[in-house]
């Protein structure tokens, strides 16, 4: 009979184990983007929740929100624009964490006969082919720019190669390849500067899951909050976490453009704006200001609910109250 109790706790355990378990997966590969969830899991604050975290990167073929829509992700980061046209598809999610609170998306020219937003008028630039240029299709669209957007994978080579006259940048990723690789243009165009300042990256579940592990999910969320926090406190070791993570998925690392990301990117989260990045070139250090809340604000969904509305992006509002579901504090 002690045997037998034995044997049916043994199972318990490794049920609740197996309940535990969470597939995470950022947006995209392996790089400082994503440096507060790399030392959540570095630094056992996911084991300590209680969590047995397994990290999976998408492809190019294989997006994130795929994978958690076809059940081999649990946690994703998405920006707010894509989670919002999930949603207005079909697809109900939930926001547990807000990292970013501001737009990072630049449209960069080639060279300095591009000026003006009016200059862009007609113009070939370059626009993802996995999305992410939402903001600057609707600037198009709000200015009539007309312009003829080209798609691509990823890199720089087409703007490099004058095949565009512009490209859309992250302003803590192409937007440094771009100025490395000695182009230089005096006019860098922010979609934030146009009232476009939508915050983009953010924790998401599908709101079955939610409903489903709503502790597991906030415990997931709460030790991610932690690592963020960790990171910028811890800088330069944190660095060195994200070279780990990129050398062990046999990612290409350049250290100066993996530490200008991690510094941006602490940027964009902080609730207050800081020194615009049009204006810094290639300086080492990045002027921080502000604190990091880690929440969506009701007026910025507002705020991306009237872009995107207009912008026929979405039919219907997103209702904040079932939309975000992280903590206030």
């Amino acid at each position: 009979m002690k045997r037998y109790i034995l044997i049916l706790l043994g199972l318990l355990a490794s049920s609740l184990l197996q309940a535990q378990r969470i597939v995470f997966t950022p947006q995209w590969l392996p790089q400082a983007q994503f440096a507060g969830y790399y030392v959540a899991q570095e630094k056992g604050f996911y084991a300590e929740e209680g969590l047995d975290v397994e990290v999976r990167h998408p492809s190019a073929s294989y997006s994130t929100f795929n994978r958690m829509v076809d059940g081999n992700s649990h946690i994703v980061t998405m920006q707010l624009p894509q989670a919002m046209e999930a949603i207005d598809r079909g697809f109900p999610l939930v926001n547990v964490l807000q990292t970013s609170q501001h737009n990072s998306l630049l449209i960069v020219p080639r060279n300095d006969s591009i000026r003006t937003l009016d200059d862009l008028r007609n113009k070939r630039v370059g626009i993802w082919k996995v999305g992410f240029g939402e903001t600057a299709w609707i600037l198009d669209k709000q200015k009539e720019l007309n312009i003829e957007w080209i798609k691509y994978l990823q890199g720089i080579n087409l703007l490099v190669s004058g095949a565009i006259d512009a490209t859309l940048a992250m302003s803590y990723n192409e937007y440094w390849l771009i100025m490395a690789s000695g182009i230089q243009p005096k006019q860098v165009f922010s979609v934030a500067d146009y009232g476009l300042d939508i915050p983009e990256d953010g924790l998401y579940v599908l709101q079955s899951y939610y409903k489903a592990h709503p502790e597991q999910v906030k415990a997931f969320a709460r030790a991610s909050r932690r690592g963020w926090e960790w990171a910028k406190k811890h800088p330069d070791e944190t660095l060195e976490i994200v070279l780990k993570v990129m050398k062990q998925s046999q990612m290409p690392v350049n250290i100066h453009h993996q530490r200008w990301m991690l510094k941006e990117v602490f940027r964009l989260t902080c609730d207050e704006k800081s020194e615009p990045v049009g204006t810094r070139r290639l300086k080492t250090e990045v002027d921080i200001q502000g604190k990091a809340s880690f929440r969506l604000k009701p007026e910025q969904l507002k705020l991306a609910n009237d872009i995107l509305m207009k912008g026929g992006m979405i039919q219907t509002p997103i209702d904040y109250n079932q939309f975000w579901k992280g903590e206030e504090k």
